[in-house]
């Protein structure tokens, strides 16, 4: 046991692709620029696109529709198996996989996979530990502050409430870090490994950040705007490696504005926003510094795999030019503010398109992973280029837990990982994998085979595109080339319905075998590309 690896997996909630220095931002995070320096750097990493489904991927190694959160945390009953708003009994957690491993297992932040009962609640699913936000995010300084009822709970206790606030200098992001320390800590000294799933609910709107880390940002957005910095920011990707200079830049959409049109009191109020949401973010790795340097002091941090990422891109709740529907600036304990298309379209840079859509600019995410003893140190700083997903996670953790994926669990039995392991890219080793991605969220979908990519809108049209030369979906290729079409949707509605995704159905059938695609049908990577401008 002294040598199966701690395992630290940081989830940041609705930020965008290009929002940290190591993947082309000004906001400042040296920590995790540090870890990435001293590790790997994913350039082509998925999620779901929203918090739900994410995290239910994340948790389970399925397809957020398998595990039960197609959608989010309405329960549309047993003929929608796939929309039961929680985790399913067919599925297990991390945390459930690893414990009998002999892992103490411990979840701080949100939670939002089930919370109308405790036994949805982290204990529930395999924690040892919790000090969480069972529905979800929404508040930084008190739970009062936020527009729907929120709730903090120690194991199955309510600590904070609307009724009940925390302490004055509560701050959440600091609040699920130090007692996520005090559990580790307990661990250590015990001589048992840890998974600590550290969910921040950071930088989801309303905004709020203290006031020192508002300040550390004040006005240096107003200088230069949305326009300037989402040109700096593609110039830094591409210098970074992590974007190909062939992947142009996504226009500013048409109901943004340029920056210059705005008046000079617009210009104070947009750099105020930006402001906080870069000081919610650099407030994240001030904590996730706390940690590595706690890990260090016990002596564990060279065995200790840390993995960063984000739930779904930048949020255009808001409007436009974003609002603060509360009492008190932007910022503060009173306010509800929110960012906006413009200055989400910024997050999601180079993409576009925001949280909940299926284009590049809804479901692309950095993914950290850091493990001295585990990551050849000749590899530092390398970027691994292959597609991969959350459904990843899971088996990446079981693999190197040396852990058991469970065939039953309590008394049910359990849908197989849709995973693989990353383990062979942290020695150099290519990811190789047989199936597509598939993507659904409120009827918007999409399906990525190999360097093609198919993707709608909830009441659009099927749009194609090629990976490998046009990430930032440029240019449409579906009607240049229907049959590529025809075989990658044909693709997308067998996985659709083995994973959940079609709705009526009253039973969960076994998989089909690993090709998941009937003979008849031929797959995207078999129809010849006649037209060599398209390679």
């Amino acid at each position: 046991m002294a040598n199966r690896p701690n395992i630290l997996l940081i989830l940041n909630d609705d930020m965008g692709f290009s929002d940290l220095g190591c993947y082309g931002s000004e906001i400042e995070t040296p920590t995790l620029d540090g870890l990435a320096g001293d590790g790997l750097r994913f350039t082509q990493f998925y999620n779901t696109s929203r918090c739900c489904p994410t995290r239910a991927s994340l948790l389970t190694g399925l397809y957020a529709h398998q595990a039960g959160m197609g959608g989010m945390t309405g329960d549309e009953g047993k003929t929608n198996p796939g929309y039961r708003g929680r985790l399913m009994e067919r599925c297990v957690t991390i945390a459930e996989a690893l414990r009998p491993a002999g892992y103490v297992t411990i979840q701080t932040g949100k939670w939002h996979v089930g919370d109308r009962k405790k036994a949805w609640w982290p204990l529930g699913r395999g924690f040892d530990h919790c000090y969480s936000c069972p529905g979800g995010g929404g508040f930084y300084f008190r739970p009062s502050a936020f527009i729907r009822p929120r709730r903090v709970i120690r194991g199955n206790e309510v600590l904070y409430s609307v009724e009940k606030d925390p302490p004055d200098g509560w701050y959440a992001t600091d609040a699920y870090t130090d007692e996520g320390l005090a559990y580790i800590r307990e661990a250590v000294g015990n001589g048992r490994p840890f998974f600590w799933y550290l969910a921040y609910n950071a930088p989801h709107y309303p905004l709020k950040a203290k006031p020192q880390d508002i300040a550390k940002y004040r006005g240096r957005y107003k200088s230069t705007g949305w326009d300037v910095i989402r040109k700096q920011r593609h110039e830094r990707l591409i210098q970074q490696g992590i974007i190909d200079p062939m992947w142009r830049l996504s226009p500013r959409p048409a109901n943004v504005p340029a920056w210059d049109t705005l008046s000079d009191k617009q210009k104070d109020e947009q750099d105020l926003r930006m402001a906080t949401y870069a000081a919610m973010i650099d407030c994240v790795d001030q904590n996730v510094g706390k940690v590595v340097r706690e890990l260090k002091q016990l002596g564990v941090y060279e065995n200790t795999l840390i993995l960063f990422l984000h739930d779904n891109g930048g949020c255009e709740a808001g409007g436009v030019l974003g609002t603060n529907k509360g009492r008190g600036a932007c910022g503060t304990v009173g306010s509800e503010a929110y960012y906006g298309h413009c200055w989400a379209n910024v997050s999601n840079t180079p993409f576009r398109e925001y949280k909940k859509w299926i284009h590049e600019g809804g479901i692309s995410t950095p993914l950290i992973v850091h493990w001295p003893r585990g990551i050849d140190a000749k590899l530092n700083g390398t970027l691994v280029v292959d597609p991969a997903h959350v459904v990843d996670l899971m088996a990446t953790c079981v693999d190197v837990a040396d852990a058991d994926y469970p065939e039953t669990h309590k008394g049910h039995r359990i849908l197989p990982m849709e995973g693989k392991s990353l383990k062979s890219a942290f020695r150099g080793g290519r990811l190789r994998r047989e199936r597509p991605f598939g993507f659904e969220h409120m009827g918007n979908r999409g399906i990525r085979v190999g360097r093609w990519k198919l993707v709608a809108p909830k009441t659009g049209e099927w749009e194609l595109y090629d990976m490998r030369v046009d990430r930032t979906e440029l240019t449409d290729l579906s009607a240049r080339f229907p049959e590529r079409v025809r075989a990658l949707a044909a693709q997308y509605h067998v996985w659709a319905k083995r994973c959940l995704v079609t709705k009526g159905r009253t039973s969960v059938k076994p998989k089909q075998s690993s090709r998941d695609v009937p003979a008849h049908i031929p797959t995207a990577e078999h129809i010849e590309i006649r037209d060599a401008g398209a390679r």
